[in-house]
């Protein structure tokens, strides 16, 4: 694990102001120790990446996801990834928080996260060996029926080509006519 990664989480929790829109979503704001839960299981994934077990990363990836990024494409994105910005070499967790879907930033291509769903935000500094200066990244962990999975960010400095997102209904829909995993 990198050793700038910080496990005292104590007074990292703070609620992010713009969080109070989950409750009139009806959905419930995690609470402090799912917010623990969430980034346990982010540690997990993160671990699983540092260790080259992709498999491992993906089964912890929520599997909204994992229904676009079947296991043999997923490898390849992050891997190549891997090679194009090198190892991660530094992680700092900035802020930690419950967060609502209307809240969390939309991808680049317009694909926006799902409502009614209970997210976890996590924000970083992070460096690379390849890449210079560092760079701010998050991550929305989700839970599903899994538990705590890795519901989408930017981390790993995009390895998917964009910001990774649990896509709503809509965007599902469209593409499900379109793509074939």
């Amino acid at each position: 694990m990198i050793s700038c990664l910080r496990p005292a989480l104590a007074g990292l929790f703070a609620w992010l102001a713009l969080a109070a829109p989950a409750a009139a979503q009806g959905v419930t704001p995690a609470s402090d120790e799912e917010v623990r839960a969430a980034y346990g299981v982010f540690l997990d994934w993160l671990n699983a990446y540092q260790s080259e077990d992709y498999y491992a990363q993906w089964r912890l990836t929520d599997r909204r996801i994992r229904n676009w990024w079947p296991r043999e494409r997923w490898q390849d994105f992050v891997s190549s990834s891997r090679q194009r910005t090198g190892e991660l070499t530094g992680i700092e967790v900035i802020q930690a928080g419950p967060i609502d879907a209307g809240t969390l930033p939309c991808t680049e291509r317009g694909h926006c996260y799902r409502p009614g769903v209970r997210y976890v935000f996590l924000l970083f500094r992070t460096r690379y060996e390849h890449v210079e200066g560092e760079l701010t990244e998050y991550v929305a962990m989700a839970e599903s029926g899994e538990g705590w999975r890795f519901g989408g960010g930017n981390i790993l400095n995009r390895p998917l080509g964009e910001t990774s997102v649990i896509m709503t209904r809509t965007d599902e829909s469209r593409y499900r006519r379109a793509f074939q995993p």
